[in-house]
């Protein structure tokens, strides 16, 4: 990947959180669907890549955020369906509670993939030295 490319994918995830949530005031029930579908893709991309045996191939650390992250994706996305159709009206807030495990499931989501991705732009991308221990 460019480095000019990793920044800006790297700068849009540092602000993921942010904008899920502009789209969830600004967009209503659309925008909250537009954030739940961007979390489940995250969740969905991490769970191909630990069935597909990445977390074998990466150092301890990057593997245990990749397991992290994805813990948070599903946790979020659930989060953010139940929160998104629960809501009583367009104009009218989600319920305290589903929406602060929302809010946080989703900010860690975002600070997990920001710091993964920051991980495999560095050199070695976070992969296991041939030869090292498991």
């Amino acid at each position: 990947m460019k480095p000019t490319t990793g920044a800006i994918v790297l700068g849009l995830s540092a602000c993921g959180y942010p904008l899920t949530q502009l789209a969830v005031r600004r967009g209503g029930v659309p925008g909250a669907a537009v954030a739940v579908a961007v979390c489940a893709g995250l969740a969905a991309r991490d769970a191909a890549m630990v069935a597909g045996g990445s977390p074998a191939r990466l150092r301890r650390v990057p593997a245990a955020l990749l397991y992290l992250e994805l813990g948070a994706g599903v946790v979020a996305s659930a989060a953010g369906w139940r929160t998104m159709v629960s809501a009583p009206s367009a104009d009218q807030a989600p319920a305290a509670g589903a929406d602060n495990v929302r809010r946080a499931a989703v900010a860690a989501l975002f600070a997990l993939h920001t710091i993964r991705f920051a991980i495999y732009l560095s050199p070695g991308q976070g992969r296991r030295v041939p030869g090292s221990a498991a």
